[in-house]
């Protein structure tokens, strides 16, 4: 409801953060909140990103926790899963128990133990129980035990202010555990020096502000980026092709799991550049879905078998791309699909293809005959499909619809106070900002990219050229002190990038700061 009330009427912000003790992490973290994937040059460019395979990252993120603890620094782990957290946790106790004499010990919530010395965090609000006049224990505060009383109360000291409270056995029972590692749900709320989180690629945007807000030095992220060992996931499609650990990072953002209302939805519903993005994909499904059909089955299980005549073709990211175009091809000519793909095939040797699908996806664009679609990189229907008495008037309302709302997304984004967040930097032409703002749309790129075409590479050939038309037109509108790299050529953009992504090897083990006042 408060973001449909600033939506319609405007609101105030709060923007200076007093959490951080460095203020270019604050504003990292407002640009994260916000869902701009440039908050992560921050993160990348001061070595707060450490990859590896999940039992590297977590034993990275422990070894890290133990060298804070060890320079007198509050620090906290986080972990996606419960039984990862209550793994880091026993461990942390293991390791403060090593050099300690045994001492009474008491049961928490979380069904680990707990003992003299040891962190625990509250889970549950009560007023009842006052530090001050003031203040209470509340939900995600972490505290260290002084005192173990005889019928199992606790008398426990605040890790923040100090403070020292007594917490009764029943809510020790029910509503404490460990505090050295929790679940990013269960961080909210937490403060601590530094922090240091383990990230699968499944997260998502909230959750990432979330982990990357609770310590005050530094943040740490260990990022998963390469198989579980899990025989079964080797032929999925992240593990054959994986993505870079920026690219994953980037989807984190992207993906935006807020709750909204019922006034959001519609707003959003009605609005051109969100309609686009579903329209366009409900129409090149149907195409695909309509030369399949008219094909025939036995066709399309004779492509599906074309690892008989190009070996691993049918595994490789691109093959559904490739086989779409296949399809269609066949459709619009009455020919076979595989005469399509072995004429394609013979035109240059294969061998030093790193990805034949995607090289067999190029040579057919010049076997395919030129038909104007609703969008310039989209194909047009087919005569044959365009004939059938079902398929036909479908499509091509489905088509019309992409049209139109093209239109009302090109008059849209100029019917504004300025022009996009993405041209802003920018002295584009306002046809080329209308073309953009459709390639966007269609695209679904979040709104915060600021790259005017998005990043990653096109798997379709129509659309990586309709990319590169549109961002050659870019390139003479840019900063020309170099400041603006999206014009650059591919290779010198690779090598900007990689100059400035020192990501953290296994074998180094990231630093937080000394502790205060040390």
């Amino acid at each position: 409801m408060l973001r449909d009330i600033q939506q319609s009427h405007g609101a105030l912000r709060l923007t200076e953060l007093h959490r951080f003790t460095d203020p270019a992490e604050a504003a990292a973290s407002l640009t994260l909140r916000e869902g701009n994937p440039q908050a992560l040059d921050f993160y990348l460019d001061h070595g707060r990103v450490h990859v590896g395979d999940i039992a590297t990252t977590t034993e990275d993120a422990f070894s890290a926790w133990v060298s804070d603890r060890a320079a007198g620094l509050d620090a906290i782990m986080i972990a996606p899963t419960r039984q990862l957290v209550a793994q880091l946790n026993r461990r942390a106790r293991a390791h403060r128990l090593d050099h300690c004499a045994a001492t009474p010990e008491v049961p928490l919530a979380d069904g680990n133990q707990a003992s003299v010395g040891d962190v625990i965090i509250t889970r549950r609000n009560d007023r009842r129980l006052r530090l001050t006049a003031t203040d209470w224990v509340k939900n995600g505060d972490r505290w260290m035990i002084t005192h173990i009383g005889k019928h199992g109360d606790l008398t426990v000291r605040h890790t923040r202010s100090h403070l020292t409270v007594r917490l009764p056995i029943d809510y020790v029972r029910e509503s404490t555990g460990l505090g050295y590692a929790t679940t990013i749900h269960a961080a909210q709320g937490v403060s601590a020096d530094t922090m240091h989180g383990l990230l699968t690629g499944q997260e998502s945007r909230q959750q990432l502000y979330t982990m990357l807000t609770r310590g005050r030095h530094v943040n740490h992220l260990y990022l998963q980026v390469v198989g579980d060992g899990d025989p079964h996931t080797v032929i999925r499609p992240q593990a054959i092709s994986p993505r870079t650990p920026t690219e994953t990072l980037q989807q984190i953002i992207a993906r935006d799991e807020a709750p909204v209302s019922a006034s959001t939805v519609l707003r959003e519903l009605n609005d051109p550049a969100a309609r686009l993005f579903q329209a366009v994909q409900r129409y090149s499904d149907g195409l695909h879905v309509a030369a399949e059909q008219l094909v025939g089955p036995k066709a399309v299980a004779e492509l599906d078998r074309a690892d008989q005549y190009i070996p691993g073709l049918t595994t490789e990211p691109a093959w559904p791309t490739l086989r779409a175009h296949l399809l269609a091809l066949a459709a619009e000519t009455g020919k076979h699909p595989l005469r399509h793909l072995l004429t394609a095939a013979s035109g240059r040797d294969l061998e030093t293809a790193g990805h034949v699908a995607a090289v067999l996806g190029w040579r057919l664009t010049a076997l395919a005959p030129t038909d104007p679609g609703p969008l310039p990189w989209r194909p047009g229907i087919p005569p044959r499909v365009h004939a059938d008495p079902v398929w036909g008037p479908y499509l091509a309302r489905r088509s019309q619809f992409v049209a139109d709302l093209a239109d009302q997304v090109q008059d849209h984004v100029c019917q504004g106070d300025g022009p996009p967040s993405w041209a802003t930097a920018r002295d584009l032409p306002t046809a080329l900002v209308r073309e953009i703002a459709v390639w966007r749309a269609a695209n679904g790129i979040n709104p915060q990219d600021p790259r005017p075409t998005g990043g990653g590479g096109e798997l379709d050939t129509a659309a990586a050229l309709w990319k590169q038309r549109l961002d050659r037109q870019i390139a003479p509108s840019t900063d020309s002190s170099g400041n603006d790299i999206f014009g650059r050529p591919p290779a010198l953009r690779r090598s900007h990038y990689h100059s400035r992504r020192p990501y953290q090897t296994p074998g180094q083990r990231p630093n937080g700061p000394a502790a205060p006042g040390r």
